[in-house]
């Protein structure tokens, strides 16, 4: 798509199961793409000590898997983890899998994730042993440039 188009990320969607009452999160990884860690700028742009801290650019050629979220939350779990969906909730993070600046190369969970699996829960699991964990707080979809944004801190 571009310069620096080289890193990967894997975004995490949660679906909550009120039967079971079981946290899942379904993993979705994303390779050549292009993370910018944007915090000191964001704050100085809006004077807001709280902006993004976080950006990944995910090109859109037509051939990624995206549902819109409410259709995302009616599928089965075979279909989900088909899909990924784009929601800014309390729920949702992205965790980096691969930027050579921060000497980050990983494999990371990918698919169905049962929550309970994780001590802690999969998300404090994640934050603790891995690092890099952003919380979806901003989207961006684009179309000149066909593209998703998703911003995070």
């Amino acid at each position: 798509m571009g310069i620096g188009y080289k890193d990967a990320v894997v975004l995490y969607n949660r679906h909550y199961n009120d039967t079971l009452e079981t946290e899942y999160y379904f993993g979705t990884l994303f390779e050549n793409v292009r993370i910018e860690l944007t915090q000191a700028e964001n704050i100085n742009k809006s004077g807001m000590k709280d902006a993004d801290s976080f950006l990944v650019k995910i090109p859109n050629d037509g051939t990624l898997n995206y549902a819109n979220p409410p259709d995302w939350e009616n599928m089965s779990e075979e279909e989900k983890i088909k899909h990924f969906t784009l929601r800014s909730n309390d729920f949702d993070f992205v965790v980096i899998a691969k930027k050579d600046e921060l000497l980050i190369d990983r494999e990371l969970p990918v698919g169905l994730i049962n929550s309970d699996d994780y001590p802690g829960k999969f998300f404090q699991y994640m934050v603790n042993e891995k690092g890099n964990c952003y919380k979806v707080n901003t989207i961006g979809v684009y179309s000149l440039i066909p593209r998703f944004e998703i911003g995070g801190k």
